[in-house]
Order: C-alpha cells, then structure tokens, then sequence
C-alpha cells in the first residue's frame, strides 16, 4: 500500500534542510523519519510541542510497531518556561488481582535467540499491566494542547489506514521477536504477510487501530477505560490475567513534579522515583562531573566506566529495595553518598580494585524515544515502550497489549510482586537540561539498562566535552555489565586508543571489543538549542534515527 499523502515527501523535507542547518521553527527527532516528520506536519500546521508529540507517538505505534503500542506504557516532561516543568507517568501499574487467585495463570516464558546469547521474556494474559499510554497523550493534549484532538490525531490515523514501508531496523525487530508474536492469530496476523514475517520492504497497516484511534478523539478517552472497549480489553486477558475492569477505572496518568538537580551548569529535569532511570543518570553523572575536574590527566573513557561502575554498584546494593520509598531520590543523591561513591572510585584510581554488581539485563530494550522543541521553547521529551509485547492484540482494536508484568528488568524485586495500583519502576528518563529558562538539551533514549549511560554520554560530550550534538549522539559508547565493559568501535572502525586501553585493564576491567555500532547502546534522540535560539537535532543511526524541521 502506498503511504499516506502527508508522509510521502518526508525523505525530501529532510533533504531541504541540512542535518547541520540551524532553524527556530521547530524540530523533531525520534526513532523513524514518519515518526519525525509526523511532530514536524502538526508544527507546521500550528501545534505546539505537545500536539507534535502525540502526532508523532501514535505514528510511531505504525512506523515502530514492536517498539511502542496504544497497548503500552510511557512517561512525556514538558517545560514551558511561562508556566515551568512537569511530568506524566503513563507507565503500567500492578493490577489489584493476584496471579495465586488464578486457577491457570497464562504466563508464559519465551526464549529469544540473540546469536550471541539467548535471553527469555515472558508474555501472555498474566504478563499485561494496564495500558496507560493513550490516557497519558489525552491528558496531557487537555493541558498543553492548541490544535483540535482531531487533527493532531490525523497523521496517525492516516498512516495506520494507508500503511508505512518498514525498513531493516523494524523489519529485524519483527523477525527477532518472531515467537512472541506469532503466538496467538490475532497478533500473527498483523506481523505477517501470507504466512511470512513482514520484511524489509514492506507495508506494516493497522485499520483497525485507525478506526480505534479517530473513535477516541471523536468520543474521548474514557471510552478506553471505562466503556465497551475497556471490557473488550479485560476481556482478552481473561482467565489467565490479572487486569481487571478495576485496574481500567482507576487512575491512569499521574503528574508529577520532575526530578531537578544543579548539574552541568544548569538544571537538570529528569524521570522521577519509582522510576530509575532519572535518579541512576543524575548520579552517575554528579560522579563524572566531579570526576573530569578532579582527574584531568585521565581519558575520559576511564572516569566515564568508573562512573558507571559506581552507579551499578550502588543500584545493586540497595537502591531497588528503596525507589517505591517516599523522599527516596532526596537520600539516594545526598552529598554524602555522592562522596562516599567518589572515594569508592579514587580508590580504584589508586591501584585498590573491588568488585561491581550485575544487573538484569533485557538485551532488545523495546523502547523508543521522542524530543521534541517548538518555536516558542517549549520543549518536549517523551520516551514509550510496550515491552516486547504480550502476544495479545484485542480483537478488532488493533491494540497491541503490553507484557511489562512479564519483564524481569522492570520487576527486579520478582514478577506480580508490588502492591496493587503500585507503578511499575522504568529505566526510561526522558531528560531536558535547563539553563537561564532555555532548554539547551532534550534528550532521552531506548535501551533498557544501557539507556541511562546511552544518555548520560550525549549529555556529558555535548556539555562538558563541548562536542556538536549530532557528534555527541554519533560518538562510539561504553557499557558495564559487571566489571565487564563492552565498547563500540568509532567511525574509523578502531575502538580505544592504547593509553585508554591499557589503564582499564589495570582498573579490573574485561574489555569485550565490538565490531560495529548496535542497536544495543541505545538511541538517543536530541535536539540543542544555542544561545542565539537555533535548534540542532539529531537521531541516533543506531536505532533508526531522524530529524524533522517545522
């Protein structure tokens, strides 16, 4: 099938202006051109940050589609400097139902062959928490929102009807998870072309989220969670689930104040707890800070693993006993604790090695990532995910069910463990740097656990380093699982120097030597605005990545 109209031209709206051009406009990036150039169309048209935004999540449900889903979960930070920051977690909580009240939990372990490793997901009707995502998107266009629901909502509606040609990213990812979504026929049938995975090349539509998208914006958002869709919903988790009616009525979207810490010569606005992500960033990057004025003599590449190390280290120790706790990112970034991790690392400096916690790991990292700065400033930074997904997909919705109850990286504390109602804890952090009222970096990223050093790199070439965006997001990544440090090759094909080298091997490090850039060290979408008011984006190639002007 052809694309829709307005997404026919994005290749040569992106060639109209340079990936290096300056603009006030506004500019998108994410995960896919159609993704981009759906916030750039509502931009154009009038909308602001938050109207670009939804355009582009719910077109990416199209051009990501095993990344993301209406059947998903997410967060969005908005900053206006008229009237400040906020943030709304839209991610799944735990349902009021106990899995040991089910006669048969549908609750499945699938393996995933990732070549060099295999790793296993768990999906099913016990895996699904509840799908915030939309009611998210909704709220937030009811406070920040200028053009009509209807026509932010059109891009998306259009390129579910009309379909998007999937490129070799999407296509692997259909590929990969095969077994996951292949398990039930509704599922299959949308992932497959005459009883093959969709491939590189072809059409991925969704009519029938097309029809659930334009009957939400026509009849609201309560139908989702309330009306007949909600029990249409319910209904396809049952009997081996635990998402109830109850869990649908409940409260959804909860706005909260942002994480905010001085950091990098302005304020840093983040993810909050119960979420992760944001709290390990600001600490291991309040650790680099430090680190890079201390040891000047030292490659960056050094302190920068020493940093992550520490952060895993302190994650491991106690910190996901803690993050439901009240006041918890308050005593997790103390000055005293930031000190005693600083110690910690000297005396590694100093010829003292001890050994660093493993954390879970959840290798494919469903997530994707969307930054978003319009003419007037205010920025945008929203990053979704639907785990690898359930394998179910709600009869005649379209919807895409999420499995978070199923992944172990988010329920590091065991699966159905938290108390009902209780938000699930996310690694996802989208992230704006502040200063003097200006966002001057917004940024976040997919990735699972690698997405917090993914960030914490753009962010700290671009600031501390001085590096061009579009460098920093390009510049070859590190990532500690343990004291094992993997590390990508640069544009030259040669990894690190032999001075760098040498020094980690000293510091206890297990060097593992990759061959090319991967999907793997995240995707970290970013847009700079500079002291003039000019924007400078970049999408990460390593997942896809695009940039749209208004």
């Amino acid at each position: 099938m052809p694309p829709s109209s307005y997404l026919k031209n994005h290749l040569k709206s992106q060639l109209k202006r340079s990936r290096k051009g300056l603009g006030k406009n506004g500019l998108v990036a994410a995960g896919h051109p159609a993704t981009a150039e759906a916030g750039a169309y509502i931009l154009r048209d009038g909308g602001n940050a938050v109207d670009a935004t939804i355009a582009a999540v719910c077109t990416s449900f199209i051009a990501e589609p095993v990344l993301t889903s209406a059947g998903g979960g997410g967060f969005m930070l908005v900053h206006n400097k008229a009237s400040g920051a906020c943030l709304y977690d839209g991610f799944p909580r735990m349902p009021t139902k106990k899995t040991d009240t089910l006669l048969y939990p549908d609750f499945k372990a699938i393996p995933i062959d990732f070549g060099d490793t295999m790793q296993t997901f768990h999906i099913g009707q016990a895996s699904v928490g509840s799908p915030s995502l939309l009611a998210m998107l909704f709220q937030a266009h009811k406070k920040h929102g200028r053009l009509p629901l209807q026509t932010v909502m059109q891009p998306a509606i259009d390129a579910a009807r009309s379909g998007i040609r999937l490129n070799e990213l999407q296509a692997s990812f259909i590929s990969l998870l095969k077994p996951i979504l292949t398990a039930q026929m509704p599922c299959r049938q949308l992932y497959t072309q005459r009883d093959e995975m969709l491939k590189d090349g072809d059409s991925f539509t969704n009519p029938d989220l097309a029809n659930t998208l334009e009957m939400l914006t026509l009849e609201g958002i309560r139908e989702m969670y309330e009306g007949d869709l909600a029990r249409t919903i319910t209904a396809s988790v049952q009997p081996g689930g635990v998402l109830s009616m109850q869990d649908l009525t409940s409260q959804q979207v909860h706005i909260r104040k942002p994480l905010s810490y001085d950091l990098f010569g302005g304020t840093l606005l983040t993810n909050t707890p119960p979420s992760s992500g944001g709290c390990l960033i600001t600490f291991a990057a309040k650790l680099l800070e430090q680190l890079l004025t201390q040891y000047p003599q030292r490659p960056y590449p050094v302190l920068l693993a020493e940093a992550l190390r520490e952060t895993s280290h302190s994650r491991g120790h106690d910190f996901d006993h803690q993050v439901h706790q009240k006041d918890m990112a308050k005593h997790f970034l103390a000055e005293p604790r930031i000190q005693h991790s600083l110690q910690a690392i000297r005396n590694r400096l100093d010829g003292n090695l001890s050994d660093a916690q493993t954390e879970s790991e959840n290798r494919h990292g469903s997530t994707t990532h969307i930054s978003v700065v319009d003419a007037d400033g205010m920025a945008v930074s929203t990053t979704t995910s639907n785990g690898e997904g359930s394998g179910i997909v709600v009869p005649g919705t379209g919807i895409h069910l999420n499995n978070m109850l199923g992944e172990e990286d988010i329920n590091p504390m065991g699966f159905h463990q938290l108390p009902a109602g209780e938000t699930l804890s996310s690694m996802m952090a989208p992230t704006i740097l502040i200063k003097n009222g200006r966002p001057v970096l917004t940024l976040g990223s997919g990735g699972s656990n690698r997405l917090r050093g993914a960030i914490l790199q753009v962010l700290s070439r671009h600031i501390l380093l001085g590096e061009p965006i579009e460098q920093a997001v390009y510049a070859p990544r590190l990532h500690n699982e343990g004291n094992v440090l993997d590390v990508e090759p640069g544009e030259s094909g040669k990894g690190l120097n032999h001075e760098t080298r040498d020094q980690l091997l000293e510091l206890g490090w297990d060097i593992r030597d990759w061959e090319k850039q991967s999907v793997y060290f995240g995707g970290v979408h970013a847009i700079n605005m500079d002291e003039k008011g000019n924007l400078h984006g970049a999408g990460d190639p390593r997942r896809g990545g695009s940039i749209a002007w208004a």
